[in-house]
């Protein structure tokens, strides 16, 4: 037995605004929550499993990651779990680089290694590497376990991978990444789950949310994916732009004398459903409003999102089985049903009333795959990389 399989395990997920936490005993989650609105309106939510919720507080504004942190073990305290009945932590790094192509133990000779991927992702890394050297100062002694998001997509083959940049610029590690990995390898471990131990052959899944990518799953493994060096590219998101061509990015320049932040500003959080509806990111607002610009946004989002699946249906060789994972992909029943619309030369086909009750399986009877909603859990996918760095099974 592990260390970690003897005692309990953390899970912490840092975004740019939120901490996800989550503890598992072996695979089975007994607390989660998070602490959403950083920077903004912080609140804490804390749940016990079963869908209970514990507690619902808001927080001072001036709360921030490091004390978000403090606030969460605070809480695990009063419910029993004191650090030190925590065996072990997961965490997700976004960005993994060229370097970490797999989870990893956090020790002192990674530390440099694993800062320098800050510049990579400088709206992302930065908040889970500041939760590992938290819980460092907390408790040197405790393992830590870094999940990368890039990951999963390691396996892209080069073809797919590698910008038609000079030779020199590749070498320097300017290629195409991909991300939300960690959820794109839970979906499919829980679809082989669902069908006997292997997953589709030629999988499509759309993972939609705030951020949004669709990963083309061969045999189990990534083949092709939207997102690239950054999180920019690829599908309309909600405050991000997706793909858009770098003839417009140097105009801006030139033309507006936009700076290279106030044109990361644009990009990253004035643009997408927030900037082609004017008023909201969020897609169940657009949805409750439906005014012609907030359908018009809607309209453009999953009709970007069908473009590029269709391109990685070539990566595939064609499509057995679609996914929706993320809290769009799962939640939304017209965002579903209009992306399938634009695939049925795929031969796809959606049950309206089962889309529209959120059943797990949504194809007609006519459709020639299946088509499944699958709650993202990213957290689960990172406890199981825990376990298995520490050397316990999966």
């Amino acid at each position: 037995m592990t260390a970690a399989a003897g005692r309990r395990v953390l899970v912490l997920n840092a975004g740019s605004s939120s901490l996800k936490f989550a503890v598992f005993e072996g695979l089975a989650r007994i607390w989660h929550g998070q602490i959403e609105g950083i920077g903004t309106q912080p609140r804490f939510l804390f749940c016990g499993e079963g869908g209970a919720r514990r507690a619902s507080r808001e927080l001072p504004p001036a709360t921030r990651h490091a004390s978000a942190l403090a606030e969460i073990l605070a809480a695990l305290a009063e419910q029993g779990i004191g650090i030190a009945d925590i065996a072990a932590c997961g965490h997700r790094i976004v960005h993994g680089g060229e370097r970490f192509v797999a989870p990893m133990l956090v020790d002192t000779a990674h530390l440099d290694a694993l800062n320098a991927l800050r510049a990579l992702a400088p709206l992302h890394n930065g908040f889970g590497l500041d939760a590992i050297d938290a819980l460092r100062s907390l408790a040197p002694s405790l393992a830590q376990v870094a999940c990368f998001d890039t990951a999963f997509h390691a396996s892209v083959p080069e073809v797919g991978s590698a910008y038609a940049l000079p030779l020199e610029l590749r070498e320097a590690g300017y290629r195409r990444f991909g991300f939300h990995g960690l959820n794109f390898e839970h979906v499919t471990a829980e679809l082989a789950a669902r069908c006997g131990g292997t997953p589709p052959s030629r999988l499509l899944v759309f993972h939609l949310g705030n951020g949004c990518s669709i990963c083309a799953v061969k045999d189990g493994h990534s083949v092709g994916t939207t997102m690239g060096y950054s999180t920019l590219d690829g599908l309309v998101m909600g405050t991000r732009c997706g793909a858009i061509d770098p003839g417009v990015l140097i105009s801006l320049q030139r033309d507006r004398g936009l700076s290279l932040d106030a044109l990361e500003e644009l990009l990253y959080r004035r643009s997408g459903l927030l900037g082609l509806s004017g008023h909201s990111s969020d897609m169940r607002e657009l949805l409750r409003i439906g005014d012609a610009a907030s359908l018009q946004a809607v309209a453009q989002f999953t009709y970007w999102a069908a473009r590029h699946a269709g391109s990685l249906a070539v990566a595939l060789g064609g499509v057995d089985a679609i996914a929706f994972s993320g809290g769009i992909g799962v939640g939304s029943a017209i965002v579903r049903a209009q992306v399938v619309a634009h695939l049925g030369w795929l031969g796809f086909e959606m049950d309206g009333a089962r889309n529209q009750r959120g059943d797990q399986a949504l194809a007609g009877a006519d459709s020639r795959g299946p088509i499944w909603i699958v709650d993202a859990n990213e957290e689960l996918a990172i406890a199981r990389h825990v376990h298995v760095v520490l050397g316990g099974a999966a």
